[in-house]
Protein backbone atom coordinates (compact mmCIF):
# COMPACT_ATOMS: atom_id res chain seq x y z
CA UNK A 1 0.00 0.00 0.00
CA UNK A 2 1.36 3.41 -0.96
CA UNK A 3 2.82 5.41 1.94
CA UNK A 4 0.97 8.63 0.96
CA UNK A 5 -2.33 6.75 0.88
CA UNK A 6 -1.57 5.27 4.31
CA UNK A 7 -0.81 8.72 5.71
CA UNK A 8 -4.03 10.18 4.35
CA UNK A 9 -6.04 7.22 5.61
CA UNK A 10 -4.53 7.69 9.08
CA UNK A 11 -5.44 11.39 9.15
CA UNK A 12 -8.99 10.72 7.99
CA UNK A 13 -9.37 7.80 10.38
CA UNK A 14 -8.39 10.02 13.30
CA UNK A 15 -10.75 12.73 12.09
CA UNK A 16 -13.63 10.27 11.74
CA UNK A 17 -13.06 9.15 15.30
CA UNK A 18 -13.26 12.68 16.70
CA UNK A 19 -16.51 13.49 18.45
CA UNK A 20 -15.86 17.14 19.30
CA UNK A 21 -16.22 18.46 15.75
CA UNK A 22 -19.47 20.21 14.85
CA UNK A 23 -21.66 18.04 12.64
CA UNK A 24 -21.67 18.88 8.96
CA UNK A 25 -24.94 20.60 7.94
CA UNK A 26 -27.18 18.02 6.33
CA UNK A 27 -27.50 19.85 3.02
CA UNK A 28 -23.73 19.93 2.57
CA UNK A 29 -22.95 16.26 3.09
CA UNK A 30 -21.51 14.08 0.37
CA UNK A 31 -19.64 14.69 -2.87
CA UNK A 32 -19.74 18.02 -4.73
CA UNK A 33 -18.30 19.51 -7.88
CA UNK A 34 -16.51 22.81 -7.17
CA UNK A 35 -17.00 25.06 -10.17
CA UNK A 36 -17.15 28.57 -11.53
CA UNK A 37 -20.54 29.60 -12.90
CA UNK A 38 -20.93 31.94 -15.84
CA UNK A 39 -24.33 33.61 -15.86
CA UNK A 40 -23.70 35.01 -19.35
CA UNK A 41 -22.97 31.64 -20.97
CA UNK A 42 -24.92 29.50 -18.48
CA UNK A 43 -21.94 27.17 -18.13
CA UNK A 44 -19.86 25.61 -15.37
CA UNK A 45 -16.08 25.32 -15.26
CA UNK A 46 -14.90 22.73 -12.78
CA UNK A 47 -12.00 23.71 -10.54
CA UNK A 48 -12.13 20.76 -8.15
CA UNK A 49 -14.28 18.68 -5.84
CA UNK A 50 -15.29 18.62 -2.19
CA UNK A 51 -16.39 15.71 -0.04
CA UNK A 52 -18.18 16.48 3.22
CA UNK A 53 -18.18 13.71 5.79
CA UNK A 54 -21.00 13.68 8.34
CA UNK A 55 -18.83 14.55 11.33
CA UNK A 56 -17.41 17.96 10.44
CA UNK A 57 -14.47 16.79 8.33
CA UNK A 58 -14.27 17.63 4.64
CA UNK A 59 -11.71 17.18 1.90
CA UNK A 60 -10.84 19.26 -1.17
CA UNK A 61 -9.12 18.20 -4.40
CA UNK A 62 -8.32 20.70 -7.14
CA UNK A 63 -8.03 20.12 -10.88
CA UNK A 64 -4.54 21.62 -11.09
CA UNK A 65 -3.20 19.10 -8.54
CA UNK A 66 -5.81 16.36 -8.00
CA UNK A 67 -3.47 13.98 -6.20
CA UNK A 68 -3.14 16.47 -3.32
CA UNK A 69 -6.03 16.13 -0.89
CA UNK A 70 -6.66 18.96 1.54
CA UNK A 71 -8.19 17.85 4.84
CA UNK A 72 -10.28 20.36 6.74
CA UNK A 73 -12.50 20.43 9.82
CA UNK A 74 -15.32 22.65 10.99
CA UNK A 75 -14.49 24.49 14.20
CA UNK A 76 -17.84 26.29 14.40
CA UNK A 77 -21.00 26.09 12.30
CA UNK A 78 -23.33 29.07 12.67
CA UNK A 79 -26.75 29.04 11.04
CA UNK A 80 -27.17 32.79 10.73
CA UNK A 81 -30.35 32.95 8.67
CA UNK A 82 -32.46 30.75 10.89
CA UNK A 83 -33.81 28.91 7.85
CA UNK A 84 -30.94 26.49 7.44
CA UNK A 85 -29.79 28.10 4.20
CA UNK A 86 -27.08 30.61 5.24
CA UNK A 87 -24.09 29.53 7.30
CA UNK A 88 -20.99 31.18 8.66
CA UNK A 89 -18.36 28.47 8.89
CA UNK A 90 -15.08 28.52 10.79
CA UNK A 91 -12.63 25.88 9.62
CA UNK A 92 -9.12 24.66 10.23
CA UNK A 93 -6.98 22.84 7.67
CA UNK A 94 -4.79 19.97 8.91
CA UNK A 95 -3.42 18.95 5.51
CA UNK A 96 -2.96 21.41 2.66
CA UNK A 97 -0.92 24.49 1.75
CA UNK A 98 1.48 25.48 4.53
CA UNK A 99 0.17 29.05 4.62
CA UNK A 100 -3.27 27.92 5.86
CA UNK A 101 -2.47 24.76 7.85
CA UNK A 102 -3.58 24.99 11.49
CA UNK A 103 -5.12 28.43 10.96
CA UNK A 104 -8.77 29.14 11.71
CA UNK A 105 -10.49 30.71 8.70
CA UNK A 106 -14.02 32.00 8.16
CA UNK A 107 -16.28 31.36 5.17
CA UNK A 108 -19.85 32.14 4.16
CA UNK A 109 -21.99 29.53 2.38
CA UNK A 110 -25.60 29.84 1.23
CA UNK A 111 -27.86 27.18 -0.20
CA UNK A 112 -29.91 28.11 -3.26
CA UNK A 113 -33.35 26.78 -4.14
CA UNK A 114 -31.75 24.52 -6.76
CA UNK A 115 -29.63 22.97 -3.93
CA UNK A 116 -26.37 24.53 -5.17
CA UNK A 117 -24.24 26.23 -2.51
CA UNK A 118 -22.75 29.61 -3.34
CA UNK A 119 -19.76 31.25 -1.69
CA UNK A 120 -19.97 34.54 0.15
CA UNK A 121 -17.39 37.30 0.00
CA UNK A 122 -14.36 36.96 2.21
CA UNK A 123 -10.79 38.18 2.28
CA UNK A 124 -7.81 36.13 3.39
CA UNK A 125 -10.01 33.89 5.46
CA UNK A 126 -11.93 36.72 7.12
CA UNK A 127 -15.70 36.96 6.73
CA UNK A 128 -17.78 40.02 6.03
CA UNK A 129 -20.20 40.88 8.89
CA UNK A 130 -23.13 39.33 6.99
CA UNK A 131 -23.45 37.17 3.91
CA UNK A 132 -22.64 39.01 0.68
CA UNK A 133 -22.89 37.11 -2.57
CA UNK A 134 -19.54 36.83 -4.33
CA UNK A 135 -20.27 38.00 -7.87
CA UNK A 136 -16.67 38.15 -9.08
CA UNK A 137 -15.57 36.19 -12.15
CA UNK A 138 -13.66 33.81 -9.89
CA UNK A 139 -16.63 33.10 -7.64
CA UNK A 140 -17.07 29.41 -6.87
CA UNK A 141 -19.98 27.22 -5.88
CA UNK A 142 -20.66 23.65 -4.88
CA UNK A 143 -22.86 22.06 -7.53
CA UNK A 144 -24.29 18.72 -8.62
CA UNK A 145 -25.96 20.12 -11.71
CA UNK A 146 -23.32 19.40 -14.40
CA UNK A 147 -23.04 15.86 -15.73
CA UNK A 148 -19.44 16.31 -16.83
CA UNK A 149 -17.65 16.90 -13.53
CA UNK A 150 -14.80 14.52 -12.81
CA UNK A 151 -14.83 12.92 -9.37
CA UNK A 152 -12.04 10.96 -7.72
CA UNK A 153 -11.68 9.13 -4.44
CA UNK A 154 -10.20 11.57 -1.94
CA UNK A 155 -8.04 8.84 -0.39
CA UNK A 156 -7.06 6.95 -3.53
CA UNK A 157 -6.81 9.81 -6.00
CA UNK A 158 -5.98 7.49 -8.92
CA UNK A 159 -9.50 6.06 -8.67
CA UNK A 160 -11.96 7.99 -10.85
CA UNK A 161 -15.45 7.59 -9.37
CA UNK A 162 -17.30 9.28 -12.24
CA UNK A 163 -16.06 7.01 -15.03
CA UNK A 164 -18.72 4.29 -14.66
CA UNK A 165 -21.83 3.74 -16.76
CA UNK A 166 -23.95 4.45 -13.65
CA UNK A 167 -22.77 8.06 -13.24
CA UNK A 168 -25.43 10.13 -15.00
CA UNK A 169 -28.43 7.83 -14.59
CA UNK A 170 -27.96 6.68 -10.99
CA UNK A 171 -25.05 8.08 -8.99
CA UNK A 172 -25.58 11.77 -9.74
CA UNK A 173 -29.31 11.51 -8.88
CA UNK A 174 -28.33 9.85 -5.60
CA UNK A 175 -25.95 12.75 -4.93
CA UNK A 176 -28.64 15.31 -5.75
CA UNK A 177 -31.16 13.65 -3.44
CA UNK A 178 -28.83 13.30 -0.45
CA UNK A 179 -30.17 16.27 1.49
CA UNK A 180 -33.74 14.94 1.42
CA UNK A 181 -32.98 11.21 1.59
CA UNK A 182 -34.37 9.45 4.64
CA UNK A 183 -31.88 8.89 7.44
CA UNK A 184 -31.69 6.00 9.92
CA UNK A 185 -33.25 3.62 7.40
CA UNK A 186 -32.52 0.01 6.56
CA UNK A 187 -30.33 0.66 3.53
CA UNK A 188 -30.30 -1.98 0.80
CA UNK A 189 -27.17 -1.61 -1.32
CA UNK A 190 -25.81 -3.51 -4.28
CA UNK A 191 -26.44 -4.66 -7.82
CA UNK A 192 -29.55 -5.13 -9.98
CA UNK A 193 -31.20 -7.60 -7.60
CA UNK A 194 -31.40 -4.69 -5.17
CA UNK A 195 -32.38 -2.15 -7.83
CA UNK A 196 -35.28 -4.32 -9.00
CA UNK A 197 -36.57 -4.95 -5.47
CA UNK A 198 -39.39 -2.46 -5.94
CA UNK A 199 -41.52 -3.81 -3.07
CA UNK A 200 -39.21 -3.07 -0.14
CA UNK A 201 -41.77 -0.85 1.61
CA UNK A 202 -44.55 -3.43 1.44
CA UNK A 203 -42.25 -6.40 2.09
CA UNK A 204 -40.91 -4.77 5.28
CA UNK A 205 -43.79 -2.64 6.59
CA UNK A 206 -42.35 -2.48 10.11
CA UNK A 207 -39.15 -0.81 8.92
CA UNK A 208 -38.15 2.33 7.05
CA UNK A 209 -36.24 1.15 4.00
CA UNK A 210 -34.08 2.87 1.40
CA UNK A 211 -32.97 1.34 -1.91
CA UNK A 212 -29.50 2.37 -2.98
CA UNK A 213 -28.73 -0.21 -5.65
CA UNK A 214 -27.10 0.49 -8.98
CA UNK A 215 -27.78 -2.14 -11.62
CA UNK A 216 -24.89 -4.12 -13.06
CA UNK A 217 -22.53 -3.11 -10.29
CA UNK A 218 -19.84 -5.34 -8.87
CA UNK A 219 -18.80 -5.80 -5.27
CA UNK A 220 -15.64 -3.88 -6.17
CA UNK A 221 -17.70 -0.93 -7.42
CA UNK A 222 -19.89 -1.07 -4.31
CA UNK A 223 -16.73 -0.84 -2.24
CA UNK A 224 -15.40 2.05 -4.32
CA UNK A 225 -18.67 4.03 -4.23
CA UNK A 226 -19.61 3.32 -0.58
CA UNK A 227 -18.47 6.66 0.86
CA UNK A 228 -20.27 8.54 -1.86
CA UNK A 229 -23.58 6.64 -1.82
CA UNK A 230 -24.05 5.22 1.69
CA UNK A 231 -21.80 7.05 4.16
CA UNK A 232 -23.91 10.24 4.23
CA UNK A 233 -27.13 8.29 4.90
CA UNK A 234 -26.49 7.18 8.51
CA UNK A 235 -28.12 3.75 7.99
CA UNK A 236 -29.71 2.03 10.96
CA UNK A 237 -29.03 -1.32 9.29
CA UNK A 238 -26.89 -1.98 6.21
CA UNK A 239 -27.74 -4.87 3.87
CA UNK A 240 -25.69 -5.60 0.77
CA UNK A 241 -26.05 -7.91 -2.19
CA UNK A 242 -23.20 -7.82 -4.70
CA UNK A 243 -20.54 -10.10 -6.11
CA UNK A 244 -22.50 -12.10 -8.66
CA UNK A 245 -21.50 -9.75 -11.48
CA UNK A 246 -17.86 -9.97 -10.38
CA UNK A 247 -17.84 -13.76 -10.69
CA UNK A 248 -19.77 -13.64 -13.97
CA UNK A 249 -17.14 -11.22 -15.29
CA UNK A 250 -14.25 -13.51 -14.44
CA UNK A 251 -13.28 -12.40 -10.92
CA UNK A 252 -12.09 -15.36 -8.88
CA UNK A 253 -13.72 -16.30 -5.55
CA UNK A 254 -10.43 -15.51 -3.81
CA UNK A 255 -10.35 -12.01 -5.29
CA UNK A 256 -13.99 -11.46 -4.33
CA UNK A 257 -13.13 -12.53 -0.80
CA UNK A 258 -10.32 -9.95 -0.76
CA UNK A 259 -12.73 -7.21 -1.82
CA UNK A 260 -15.17 -8.25 0.91
CA UNK A 261 -12.33 -8.02 3.43
CA UNK A 262 -11.82 -4.40 2.35
CA UNK A 263 -15.50 -3.44 2.31
CA UNK A 264 -16.41 -4.40 5.87
CA UNK A 265 -13.59 -2.42 7.55
CA UNK A 266 -14.53 0.56 5.37
CA UNK A 267 -18.12 0.43 6.62
CA UNK A 268 -16.91 0.02 10.19
CA UNK A 269 -14.71 3.14 9.93
CA UNK A 270 -17.87 5.22 9.82
CA UNK A 271 -20.45 2.99 11.51
CA UNK A 272 -18.90 1.08 14.37
CA UNK A 273 -22.06 -0.54 15.70
CA UNK A 274 -24.49 -0.51 12.76
CA UNK A 275 -25.80 -4.01 12.01
CA UNK A 276 -24.44 -5.27 8.68
CA UNK A 277 -25.75 -8.21 6.66
CA UNK A 278 -24.48 -9.79 3.46
CA UNK A 279 -26.97 -11.68 1.28
CA UNK A 280 -25.31 -14.73 -0.26
CA UNK A 281 -24.90 -14.92 -4.02
CA UNK A 282 -27.94 -16.45 -5.69
CA UNK A 283 -27.86 -19.37 -8.17
CA UNK A 284 -29.10 -17.89 -11.45
CA UNK A 285 -30.14 -20.24 -14.31
CA UNK A 286 -28.37 -18.02 -16.86
CA UNK A 287 -25.13 -18.41 -14.92
CA UNK A 288 -25.29 -22.11 -14.17
CA UNK A 289 -21.76 -22.49 -15.58
CA UNK A 290 -20.54 -20.24 -12.75
CA UNK A 291 -22.31 -22.07 -9.92
CA UNK A 292 -19.20 -23.72 -8.53
CA UNK A 293 -17.39 -20.37 -8.35
CA UNK A 294 -20.47 -18.70 -6.83
CA UNK A 295 -20.72 -21.43 -4.18
CA UNK A 296 -17.00 -21.17 -3.45
CA UNK A 297 -17.30 -17.38 -3.06
CA UNK A 298 -20.26 -17.81 -0.70
CA UNK A 299 -18.34 -20.29 1.43
CA UNK A 300 -15.32 -18.00 1.61
CA UNK A 301 -17.37 -14.96 2.61
CA UNK A 302 -19.32 -16.95 5.19
CA UNK A 303 -16.06 -18.26 6.63
CA UNK A 304 -14.69 -14.69 6.83
CA UNK A 305 -17.85 -13.55 8.62
CA UNK A 306 -17.53 -16.40 11.12
CA UNK A 307 -13.82 -15.84 11.76
CA UNK A 308 -13.01 -12.21 10.96
CA UNK A 309 -16.27 -10.29 11.13
CA UNK A 310 -18.50 -11.93 13.77
CA UNK A 311 -20.57 -8.73 14.05
CA UNK A 312 -21.68 -9.17 10.42
CA UNK A 313 -24.59 -11.48 9.53
CA UNK A 314 -24.73 -13.86 6.58
CA UNK A 315 -28.17 -14.23 4.99
CA UNK A 316 -28.13 -17.52 3.11
CA UNK A 317 -30.63 -17.69 0.23
CA UNK A 318 -28.65 -20.13 -1.95
CA UNK A 319 -30.25 -23.45 -1.04
CA UNK A 320 -33.81 -22.12 -0.98
CA UNK A 321 -33.43 -21.18 -4.64
CA UNK A 322 -32.34 -24.64 -5.82
CA UNK A 323 -34.36 -27.56 -7.14
CA UNK A 324 -34.00 -30.98 -5.48
CA UNK A 325 -31.43 -31.87 -8.16
CA UNK A 326 -29.23 -28.97 -7.07
CA UNK A 327 -29.92 -26.78 -10.10
CA UNK A 328 -31.34 -23.22 -9.97
CA UNK A 329 -35.13 -23.11 -9.83
CA UNK A 330 -36.28 -21.32 -13.03
CA UNK A 331 -39.73 -20.64 -11.52
CA UNK A 332 -38.10 -17.94 -9.37
CA UNK A 333 -36.79 -15.90 -12.28
CA UNK A 334 -37.92 -13.62 -15.07
CA UNK A 335 -37.55 -14.60 -18.71
CA UNK A 336 -33.89 -13.53 -18.71
CA UNK A 337 -33.15 -16.28 -16.14
CA UNK A 338 -31.04 -13.77 -14.22
CA UNK A 339 -33.35 -11.38 -12.41
CA UNK A 340 -35.96 -12.61 -9.96
CA UNK A 341 -39.73 -12.52 -10.12
CA UNK A 342 -42.03 -12.11 -7.13
CA UNK A 343 -41.50 -15.76 -6.10
CA UNK A 344 -37.77 -15.20 -5.91
CA UNK A 345 -38.16 -12.01 -3.91
CA UNK A 346 -40.56 -13.80 -1.55
CA UNK A 347 -37.67 -16.09 -0.57
CA UNK A 348 -35.43 -13.10 0.01
CA UNK A 349 -38.12 -11.29 1.97
CA UNK A 350 -38.54 -14.24 4.32
CA UNK A 351 -34.79 -14.56 4.90
CA UNK A 352 -34.24 -10.82 5.43
CA UNK A 353 -37.28 -10.56 7.72
CA UNK A 354 -35.82 -13.30 9.91
CA UNK A 355 -32.57 -11.35 10.07
CA UNK A 356 -34.27 -8.03 10.87
CA UNK A 357 -36.29 -9.66 13.63
CA UNK A 358 -33.12 -11.09 15.12
CA UNK A 359 -31.51 -7.62 15.11
CA UNK A 360 -34.55 -6.14 16.81
CA UNK A 361 -34.52 -8.82 19.49
CA UNK A 362 -30.76 -8.44 20.01
CA UNK A 363 -31.02 -4.66 20.40
CA UNK A 364 -33.96 -4.77 22.77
Amino acid sequence: MHLCWLTLFSILAIACAQSNLPATPLFMRGLWCVAKWSASTQTYTQTGQAFFYNNGTFTMNYIDNPSSTWINHFVAVNNTGGTGNTYQLFTVTTKGPSEIVNKTLCYWRQRLSNTEIIFGRQSNGTCTPTFENDTSSDALRYTRTPTTCRYIDDENTNLVLSSTSFEVGTLLPYDRNLATAVRQAVVFYGSSSIVMWKTLAQDFPDYTTLNRGFGGSTLLQCYQQFKRIVQPLEPSIFIIYAGENDIAGGTTPITLQTIFRQLIPLVRRFYHNTPIAYISLKPSPSRVNKMSQMSDANNRIKQDIDLLFPDVSYIDIWYDMLLPNGQPNPDLFLADNLHMNSKGYAIWTKAVTTYLQSVFIKNN
